[in-house]
């Protein structure tokens, strides 16, 4: 689906997709192609039922299911063809709870971690709640040493925004600076005009988590997680949180509300307000006895 992929790219591109959702709609559309071998204008609806079945059977997560769905979706209806798609409801995906790492974790990771290049990266990406796209495009011009701040272009939905950078991360990035000298980009990797893959660092952090022997399902934008789940945990306002991630809605950040540790939270239970004893029955004075289950 030569031409047709690239149609799908263009148009992707003409609506402002990112170039992350655009590879990922194009691979999906591509794979359903491939599966009928043949073009997916060709494919007919109780096929497309078929493959959906295909992908459950394969015991494919709901959500796998639905960017699926969602490729599929875009292409027909780039073609006029929406007709073909069967209406699924996924009522499988539900919102976790991200999975959020303690200080002491995040400082054994950096520990871990032996590559000035990487770990130079990982605190920043930690320090200032980057997303890895976000950390792979920073330029050495996006760095405002004076005033300690990181200028953030075209992230998520196009907007910039400064976040902080922090001093521990500051006198990092300066070690790093006099030794890999970047001309363009912040981080590259052999070719100092080229930007670091987002591959590339996704592979490293997943080494340094099966090293600490963390939960393997921790990933790299775990870190952004507990940048955000920390400052609050420190008093920070979730509206500055809110900007310094980029958030366009506050119900976005509100979900880090949930992710704060409870013991640093300092809530008492109501139970705690209230004078009783779990060894004697103070009417009477006499014993509880233990009821067998």
């Amino acid at each position: 689906m030569g031409i047709l992929k690239d149609q799908m790219i263009s148009n992707m591109k003409l609506h402002g997709y990112s170039e992350k959702t655009i590879k990922t709609y194009t691979s999906c559309v591509q794979a359903f192609s491939y599966y009928f071998n043949k073009s997916p204008l060709d494919i007919v609806e109780e096929e497309i039922q078929n493959f959906i079945l295909c992908l459950r059977t394969a015991h494919k997560s709901d959500s796998t299911i639905h960017i699926y769905y969602e490729s599929i979706k875009y292409f027909y209806k780039m073609h006029n063809q929406l007709y073909k798609l069967p209406k699924i409801s996924f009522p499988g995906i539900y919102n976790k709870i991200p999975i959020v790492l303690s200080k002491s974790e995040i400082q054994e990771i950096l520990q871990k971690c032996k590559s000035l290049k990487y770990k130079t990266i990982i605190t920043i990406i930690y320090s200032a709640g980057l997303r890895i796209s976000e950390a792979t495009n920073l330029k050495l011009s996006d760095i405002d040493f004076t005033r300690k701040i990181i200028l953030i272009r075209n992230g998520k939905n196009k907007k910039d925004r400064y976040t902080i950078l922090a001093n521990e991360a500051m006198i990092l990035l300066k070690q790093y600076l006099t030794v890999y000298n970047p001309a363009n980009y912040l981080f590259y990797t052999k070719d100092i005009w080229n930007r670091i893959s987002t591959d590339c660092i996704q592979k490293y952090f997943k080494k340094l988590i099966t090293l600490c022997g963390f939960n393997s399902s921790i990933h790299i934008h775990t870190l952004r997680h507990c940048f955000a789940t920390h400052l609050l945990e420190g008093g920070t306002s979730i509206f500055y949180i809110m900007n310094l991630l980029g958030h366009s809605n506050i119900q976005t950040t509100m979900v880090y509300l949930h992710m704060q540790s409870l013991d640093k939270l300092c809530i008492k239970s109501p139970i705690d307000n209230m004078n009783i004893s779990l060894c004697n029955d103070t009417n009477n004075g006499n014993s509880l006895l233990l009821e067998s289950a």
